[in-house]
């Protein structure tokens, strides 16, 4: 049987704004934030571009706060790019900020070795320690070593979420 809370069963000093915080444990995720595109985008550049479909922002409400980040793109090379590869990476700011995959392979490649083409995602995950209660920006970027890279070929979903959790 469900209880009615009213003014007439004696509980009439709950207002709006009353409960204005409530403290979490310790790894509560407090908000989640994503980007996600299906936009085909190319690259023949040996340096990381950014993907800007998957760019977010996310406002940590504590300098202990954690930022969970998970990360899926799909990537193509084609057959004609032997012995190439593709990356992607999550960078803190912008392409120039900091990286926090590895630097030249990022969370992970496509790599093609013979005449075939390769169709694969690179997912990864990362646990960021911003240490700020200010505005976080995390943009996902890709590259290739030769040839030509593709993400998001024929529509594909490409995914980047960020998790606050709490510290």
């Amino acid at each position: 049987m469900a209880t009615l809370i009213s003014g007439s069963t004696g509980v009439n000093k709950v207002q709006t704004g009353a409960i204005e915080t409530v403290d979490l444990p310790t790894g509560s995720v407090l908000q989640i934030v994503t980007a996600t595109t299906t936009t085909e985008v190319t690259t023949t550049s040996t340096s990381f571009v950014a993907l800007s479909n998957l760019t977010l922002s996310i406002t940590p409400s504590s300098t202990s706060s954690k930022i969970f980040l998970v990360l899926t793109v799909p990537h193509y090379v084609g057959a004609s790019s032997s012995g190439s590869h593709v990356s992607s990476n999550i960078f803190r700011g912008s392409v120039s900020g900091t990286s926090l995959g590895n630097s030249s392979w990022g969370f992970g490649s496509v790599f093609v070795t013979n005449s075939s083409a390769i169709a694969s995602n690179v997912s990864g995950n990362y646990l960021d320690s911003p240490n700020t209660a200010s505005a976080q920006t995390y943009t996902t970027a890709f590259r290739v070593n030769g040839g030509t890279g593709y993400a998001m070929i024929n529509s594909q979903r490409g995914t980047l979420t960020a998790m606050e959790i709490a510290g």
